[in-house]
């Protein structure tokens, strides 16, 4: 029988590349290895279900996932602080109030920050995602009649089409501004006109190939700003080497570039350099490379290596009945890629809120996708 020498495992971040690692808490207490959850938030938002959240299709149970009650069930500690500091020399991290904490592998997993925010009573950015829970109370109580989103990539474009949505009941009026000549620009060009013509149909104002300034926020209620993201690991002390959009580099099996047992994973993470697009897809997978490293580690065994899908599909929500698929260079709008996707939400987000005796199996999810689909 192996003997596992007494380990700790500090998860900094509660993304989706961290689940998958929380959800072997209970397990790997039995290798001697305690994990310790440090997040600045209670709460994990799933960016693929808050604009349908904000448009008043999916329950608050349906979007977000608790954090402390998941590491509870699983055997895990919770502590809510920021992480400021790593240092690598000692092994500790620093936390609120100037506390430190130990380990012996670390996880960091911040997530991103809306890049060239500007705080405000009315202005609300797209990550982290919880501030714009608030917006949702606004929107609710018909206190945000005029609403500006800047920026018409994926984020910005969602929430335009499930606010603008014929079923949502509080449509404020809307103005979207890109600064490239059309709305998702990274996208296959079918997609980006069929959001456009979607969008105008339902008289919003569409201003690509602009740029704003601050005055121009002023007619407005509240201004959703989705012009791009860093990584909120800027805000960490340290002294590792950092790659594209000053994300932390690491090799292949996700360990930070020097180190032999600090990982970095998600939209934090530059993995070998390879500057792969922030979407939850990669950061999904990643989780498991983490979870199956972390176990070669207790064990004494080679690391794997992080290996993207070939294709990395994304769809883009239009409320709860339609929906616009992409990838490579396909693009598919309609019911079933809606169906689809509300698919995938539910049984990714059921994972982790329920047990599993409570989930839904995929021909019910089916069912209530065509269901809450239809006309």
């Amino acid at each position: 029988m192996t003997d596992y020498p007494r380990k700790k495992l500090i998860i900094a971040g509660g993304g989706h590349a961290s689940l998958p690692l929380i959800k072997m808490g209970r397990y790997w207490k039995g290798k001697n290895l305690s994990v310790t959850l440090v997040s600045a938030e209670n709460y994990l938002v799933y960016s693929g279900a808050l604009p349908q959240y904000l448009g008043g299709f999916y329950k608050w149970e349906e979007t977000a996932i608790n954090l402390e009650e998941l590491c509870s069930r699983y055997g895990v500690e919770f502590i809510r602080a920021r992480v400021g500091s790593v240092n690598r020399q000692k092994n500790t991290i620093g936390i609120d109030a100037g506390n430190e904490l130990s380990f012996d592998y670390l996880l960091i997993n911040v997530g991103v920050k809306t890049s060239g925010y500007s705080s405000g009573d009315k202005i609300y950015p797209v990550k982290p995602m919880s501030a714009l829970i608030d917006l949702k109370k606004k929107l609710e109580s018909g206190d945000c009649r005029k609403l500006m989103i800047l920026g018409g990539g994926a984020a910005g474009t969602e929430i335009a089409l499930n606010l603008s949505h014929p079923n949502c009941t509080y449509r404020p009026a809307i103005t979207i501004i890109e600064k490239e000549n059309s709305l998702l620009s990274g996208f296959p060009q079918k997609a980006s006109i069929n959001a456009e013509h979607i969008l105008r149909n339902r008289g919003v104002e569409v201003l690509t190939g602009n740029t704003f300034k601050k005055s121009d926020t002023e007619p407005f209620d509240a201004v959703i700003m989705a012009t791009g993201n860093e990584p909120e690991s800027v805000n960490i002390s340290h002294n590792f080497k950092t790659g594209s959009g000053n994300r932390l580099l690491t090799d292949r099996t996700l360990l930070v570039t020097g180190s032999d047992c600090i990982f970095a994973a998600g939209d934090t993470a530059d993995v070998d350099g390879a500057d792969f697009s922030q979407i939850g897809v990669h950061a999904v997978k990643q989780g498991k490379t983490l979870r199956a490293n972390i176990e070669s580690l207790l064990d004494r065994k080679p690391l794997n290596k992080y290996s993207p899908y070939s294709i990395n599909p994304l769809i883009i929500s239009d409320g709860p009945d339609r929906a616009i698929f992409t990838a490579a260079g396909l693009s598919v709008t309609g019911r079933a890629p809606a169906v689809m996707k509300y698919v995938l939400d539910m049984k990714w987000l059921e994972k982790y809120t329920m047990e599993p005796e409570n989930r839904r199996p995929v021909y019910m999810l089916l069912k209530d996708g065509m269901d809450r689909s239809s006309d």
